[in-house]
């Protein structure tokens, strides 16, 4: 799904990084499944002797 309040980074890397705008779109949901799965896929790209142990 696309949504008129996410765009590419504003002053960032626009392939690493999304900008939220606050609108009837954007559930406090939707910004944790974002941040949790923005983590795991940093965690994924970790060495496994550096990754947490829950993730492991």
């Amino acid at each position: 799904m696309i949504y008129d309040s996410i765009h590419a980074g504003y002053h960032m890397n626009k392939r690493h990084w999304i900008s939220i705008c606050a609108g009837e779109q954007i559930s406090e949901g939707l910004i944790k499944q974002l941040v949790e799965e923005s983590y795991d896929l940093v965690v994924a790209g970790l060495p496994k002797r550096l990754r947490p142990m829950e993730k492991r």
